[in-house]
């Protein structure tokens, strides 16, 4: 039976996935590397044969289904014989049981719902959850589970934690003197089995809370071979200390991490007397504060050094992390940045609006790319969702702190003036409005330019008036003894000069400007005599 969960308040890192290539692979080619990997994992003694027959069962029932279930769920199903498949040389006992449960899991569900359209946690009877990732399937999700059984030792639920912690620790890998908790999905270019430090200290910090809570010693040792993994490969070294890895396999500095580890080790160094994690919370406090004022906008923080601003729920759950900090050490750094950071959540964004000296001109008749529309810029506080309107036209789009322009465009207005302002919305719902300093004018170009020339020595010289217009069509028409002829002289700037090579004759000329909206103008350039 499968116990759906509300999502666990510590989360992981927003990264996009990377989903597994299938295209050269089956589900029963899958299938058959996965028995393969049975057979050799039972001869290395890893599994005992109960375990490897549980795990065929469920491997045939996958085939099964892939036969029987609708295209979205057999998908689905692929996608998880193809991972566990991939891990078919390396099927150890606790590996093994993380991955075929996951499996079973899956395959429960899927045979009795359709697939989530949101993400979703479920939990097996032992209480071990599961992640909702899409094409994925339900993942097994250490920082969930870690975070589950905090919540149950905060509830004081015994049995839950006892429960949990057991199924837990069975999955737990080993790797010398640690104990790691593993991912089985590729994730934001990481390929599986990959871990977490930041799950891994929650997982110290928890398994040596239910340790102390029922009293079971081996807890507390699986909690100390928890930490033994985050120092050395789970912690990157900055110039200013060191600071987690949220995800083993790259270097993102980021700072709900850095601060959910600190807590962490905090608490499991107090709970075993761990002289290496308190040393290492230490200095990584050292690193968090130095690094703080880095991620702090003004307006809003970082999800990650250098990067773009946190989505909501990371805003508020860095502004969690350091009110308990703050509570819990009486540090006036993290006092005053807990306070900064929960009043960004109650702040309005601030626009400031670049001047303008004067009305803004716009000319969407004739549509000839000159002022067809109005391009209005302005510097953004923190990432909003802002509005620019003006006459009943509006242009919205989602936009980051910093300097940002929006395009009005009046559409079907008649020529008027036309005030205009700008709204923005922050992440958490706060508003603001200010007023453009100039309004719009809308006007149609509808009459010819204003024209005046000359010619003289091979060169005809203009001056125009047409704010509407962008360029000008000139051409010279010569009336004589040879004839009318004219003269193109192509596509110019409103006011300008050409060379212009005119035939031998005694002629009359004019010089006729049309502008874009092909309104013309023409004036007499005199008597022209040409050798």
């Amino acid at each position: 039976m499968l116990r759906r969960r509300h999502s666990i308040a510590v989360l992981l890192g927003v990264v996009a996935l990377a989903v597994p290539s299938l295209a050269a692979a089956t589900p029963k080619s899958d299938s058959i590397r996965i028995r393969k990997g049975l057979t050799l994992a039972q001869k290395r003694h890893w599994l005992k044969p109960a375990d490897t027959a549980r795990y065929r069962s469920a491997v045939a029932l996958g085939l099964l289904d892939t036969t029987a279930l609708p295209k979205a769920r057999v998908a689905v199903i692929g996608s998880l014989l193809h991972e566990i498949g991939a891990q078919s040389g390396s099927y150890t006992a606790p590996r093994a049981l993380a991955l075929f449960s996951m499996l079973e899991t899956n395959l429960t569900y899927m045979e009795t719902h359709v697939l989530p359209k949101s993400r979703i946690d479920i939990a097996g009877d032992d209480g071990v959850v599961y992640r909702w990732f899409g094409p994925q399937g339900f993942q097994f999700h250490p920082l969930a589970n870690f975070g589950a059984l905090n919540a149950a030792i905060a509830a004081n639920d015994t049995d839950a934690i006892r429960g949990l912690a057991t199924a837990l620790v069975a999955r737990g890998v080993p790797r010398g003197a640690a104990l790691r908790w593993e991912y089985y999905f590729p994730f934001g270019g990481g390929r599986p089995p990959w871990t977490s430090g930041m799950a891994q200290a929650v997982a110290a910090q928890s398994l040596s809370r239910a340790g102390a809570v029922v009293g079971d010693v081996t807890l507390t040792q699986a909690a100390t071979k928890s930490f033994a993994a985050v120092p050395g490969p789970l912690v990157q070294q900055l110039a200013e200390g060191p600071w987690i890895k949220l995800y083993s396999f790259d270097r993102l500095v980021v700072l709900n991490a850095q601060l959910q580890a600190i807590l962490s080790l905090e608490d499991y160094a107090a709970a075993t007397n761990d002289p290496n994690a308190s040393a290492l919370a230490a200095a990584m406090t050292v690193a968090a504060q130095t690094l703080l004022p880095q991620f702090d906008t003004g307006s809003w923080s970082l999800y990650a050094l250098g990067g773009v601003e946190a989505p909501l729920e990371y805003q508020r759950l860095v502004t969690q992390q350091l009110l308990k900090l703050a509570q819990r050490t009486q540090d006036p750094v993290w006092q005053s940045a807990a306070s900064r950071f929960y009043a960004y959540t109650r702040q309005p964004p601030t626009v400031d609006v670049a001047p303008a000296d004067a009305p803004i001109p716009v000319y969407p008749q004739p549509a000839d790319g000159y002022l067809d529309t109005a391009p209005v810029s302005f510097t953004l506080s923190k990432k909003s969702r802002v509005t620019l309107s003006a006459g009943g036209k509006t242009v919205t789009a989602t936009l980051n702190r910093g300097p940002q322009t929006l395009v009005w465009k009046p559409g079907d207005l008649q020529p008027g003036t036309y005030t205009g302002q700008l709204t923005a919305v922050d992440l958490a719902g706060n508003r603001t409005t200010v007023p453009l300093p100039q309004p719009f004018v809308v006007a149609f170009d509808t009459e010819p330019p204003q024209l005046q020339g000359s010619y003289a020595d091979g060169v005809v010289s203009w001056q125009g008036v047409d704010p509407g217009t962008p360029k000008l069509q000139l051409r010279i028409d010569l009336q004589g003894g040879a004839g009318p002829q004219t003269v193109d002289l192509g596509s110019h700037s409103v006011s300008g000069t050409a060379n212009v090579t005119l035939p031998s004759g005694t002629w009359q000329a004019t010089l006729t400007a049309t502008n874009t909206a092909g309104k013309s103008t023409t004036i007499d350039l005199g008597t022209i005599v040409v050798p």
